[in-house]
């Protein structure tokens, strides 16, 4: 799937959320959304042409040395795009918690595993037990969605909207 698609199913994850008490969640819903759709680009690192590859800070491409690395070191839909990935992400991520507090450092996570989720649902699929090589699909293989597809457009659609609902009703916009 493209980054764009990642990145709103991301913040589509968010829903999860809504299931605790309000007051639980005490962090700010942008801030939220920002940090899920992070984590739900972090995968495609390893990608030849990542979405986060290109991002510029200042003058700074903070994730082009890391993602050139990730990619020859090994190759796409590898390490990154397993649950020892993401281990290894949520581990290595655990700092934020205790500097950002609790809620970012959750929702990159859920990011992470909504971008797992969701290139399971490609024709490609995910080597969910890395290293070990097989590939685990969601869908059968007849529905799975391809990438740049007319489906992923609908499912990018889809959770742009959702997205934005939620966004919304968490500003009490929708009330």
């Amino acid at each position: 799937m493209m980054g764009r698609t990642h990145a709103m199913l991301g913040i589509s994850s968010l829903w999860l959320l809504t299931v605790l008490p309000p007051q639980v969640i005490t962090a700010n819903w942008g801030v939220l959304a920002t940090c899920a759709a992070l984590g739900a680009l972090l995968p495609d690192l390893d990608a030849p042409e990542s979405l986060l590859k290109h991002i510029t800070v200042g003058a700074v491409k903070p994730f082009l040395l890391p993602a050139q690395a990730l990619h020859q070191q090994l190759g796409h839909r590898g390490l990154l795009h397993s649950l020892l990935g993401w281990s290894i992400f949520s581990v290595v991520l655990w700092p934020v918690a205790f500097y950002g507090g609790w809620q970012p450092w959750l929702v990159m996570s859920l990011g992470y595993g909504s971008h797992l989720l969701a290139d399971a649902c490609t024709k490609s699929g995910i080597p969910l037990c890395y290293p070990k090589p097989h590939i685990y699909l969601i869908l059968p293989r007849a529905w799975s969605l391809s990438t740049g597809s007319l489906a992923e457009e609908a499912v990018f659609a889809l959770a742009a909207v959702s997205s934005l609902w939620l966004l919304l009703s968490q500003l009490k916009l929708l009330s």
